[in-house]
């Protein structure tokens, strides 16, 4: 039987669609052996998490038992059980905050102690390449890997167990040194990658490099993005609480150095140098901030505020043409932080009707998580330029076996999957203050106000004499979460060595 030329003609395009399939295929293939048919290859970040960010904002109830269950066992586990630790600690489940961080930390952990060359890995960039930076599981920025361990010491204070809490400020500050390793090397092999594949700086691309100056403003206010005064302060009041005033003094030193306009990390340091004798620090300091040493009356307490703003910037994705030989310039995304940079809102505090302070900041994740982008900015543009090069010879090479059909189905799969990477931990606050005082043993009724409240909160705290006390605050647009952690004076000989042994 004889084929007729619409019949040969309709067999042929059948083909070549199925060929086109294959090809499609073969890339989710790669994705799902790998792991990483993640939830956010194809599908913004932020919009998974943004609903629970509006439940926390409405203060409506979430479950945790149905939160984020499978993304929680993804690829991106590292992240999501960040984000739902962190939610299970604003609603007040510190231990479900716990399990969520520890769960981070143990994946962390495994990934560090794998090979630096592994199957996953591999599969992993191949995925990378043929798709979007989404297909590579998160491994989290060096300041959310800080402030990780810094919200689950704060969990260990909650529960009362102040030598958990300092085993993890130790983690803490032992991260923020080896943040800025990963960061060196990172850039290095991105380095090593460019040049191996001859491929420009993305410095040498105009369009590029003005679509991230919009980050310069907020990315200026830190010297970098591995280090925060917040984390060092509640170590250094953690090791206060441990009866380790060296390693107190050491940590607000260092806060100090990172942001010593905050007058409360001022007075610490000063008490301390006065407490330990430290002459030569004590003389620099005074001529440098000129501190009046308050008057403390007998029978007080400490009184530490912590409070966090608000929620983190969230990415947002750029086009940026790319020009690939025979094809012209493709579009290539890129992820962005395009907020207008302003000030942090103090929050006031009054008591007993009186007033009490202002919180003053102290740490500006806006800052940090700008800064960080714009480190990873040459690891990031190297990537691109690699898959926008891939694409498109995978592009040529659709058009010469398939004609102008293979190109289309090859141009339409290349918009689809042209996606930036928006993963980052966005339940972070925006900025984090504090307020350091002490206070007359008894009762005492806090009023909070904040510019932008419609209502005022009152919160009763319980001082007794040479006590500390936290008070934490969370504000989630309109809501103000609290709680209220009191440690008695502590006495105890062996908490270095508890500590150290708990390492």
């Amino acid at each position: 039987m004889l084929l007729n030329a619409v019949t040969i003609s309709r067999i042929v395009k059948a083909r070549q669609i199925l060929k086109m399939a294959a090809i499609g295929l073969a890339a989710a293939s790669t994705l799902w052996l790998t792991g990483c048919a993640a939830t956010t290859t194809f599908t913004a970040y932020p919009k998974k998490i943004n609903p629970f960010i509006t439940n926390l904002q409405l203060k409506q109830q979430i479950d945790l038992n149905r939160c984020l269950l499978s993304e929680c066992q993804s690829s991106d586990r590292i992240l999501y059980n960040m984000e739902r630790g962190r939610i299970a600690q604003i609603i007040g489940n510190v231990d479900a905050s716990k399990r969520d961080f520890t769960a981070s930390m143990e994946k962390i952990k495994e990934n560090e102690e794998k090979a630096k060359i592994s199957a996953s890995n591999i599969g992993a960039n191949i995925a990378a390449t043929a798709v979007n930076d989404n297909a590579i599981p998160y491994e989290g920025y060096g300041y959310e890997r800080v402030m990780l361990h810094h919200y689950q010491a704060i969990n260990y204070l909650w529960l009362n167990d102040v030598e958990g809490a300092g085993v993890e400020v130790r983690r803490a500050n032992v991260e923020q040194e080896e943040a800025l390793k990963r960061h060196e090397a990172e850039l290095e092999k991105a380095r090593e990658e460019a040049e191996e594949k001859k491929i420009g700086s993305f410095s040498d691309n105009p369009e590029l490099t003005s679509k991230f100056a919009k980050m310069d403003d907020s990315a200026s206010k830190v010297k970098n993005s591995f280090q925060n005064a917040y984390t060092f302060y509640l170590s250094g009041f953690i090791y206060e609480l441990l009866q380790q005033p060296n390693d107190a003094y050491i940590d607000y030193k260092k806060a100090l150095e990172i942001y010593p306009e905050n007058s409360f990390l001022q007075q610490d340091t000063v008490r301390l140098a006065k407490a330990l004798n430290m002459s030569e620090d004590l003389e620099t300091l005074n001529l440098k901030f000129k501190i009046d040493e308050p008057t403390i009356a007998p029978n007080c307490g400490d009184l530490l505020v912590l409070f966090e703003d608000g929620f983190a910037p969230q990415k947002q994705e750029i086009k940026v043409p790319i020009p690939v030989p025979q094809l012209g310039l493709l579009a290539a995304a890129f992820p962005i932080y395009d907020e207008e940079w302003t000030p942090s809102n103090a929050l006031s505090i009054d008591k007993d009707g009186e007033p009490l302070g202002l919180t003053a900041p102290i740490c500006d994740i806006r800052a940090l998580s700008a800064k960080a982008l714009k480190e990873k900015v040459p690891v990031i543009a190297t990537r691109q330029v690699i898959r926008t090069l891939a694409k498109g010879a995978a592009t040529k090479a659709a058009k010469d076996k398939l004609g102008t059909l293979g190109q289309l189905a090859m141009s339409i799969y290349n918009v689809v999957s042209e996606n930036a990477d928006l993963r980052s931990w966005i339940t972070l606050p925006a900025n984090a203050q504090v307020l350091r005082t002490t206070l007359p043993a008894g009762n005492h009724k806090l009023t909070l106000r904040q510019d932008g409240l419609l209502e005022t909160t009152n919160v009763d705290v319980n001082i007794t004499g040479g006590s500390k006390t936290i008070l934490h605050v969370v504000r989630a647009s309109q809501q103000l979460y609290t709680s209220v952690i009191t440690f008695p004076l502590i006495k105890t000989e062996q908490t270095m060595t508890s500590v150290q042994e708990r390492l």
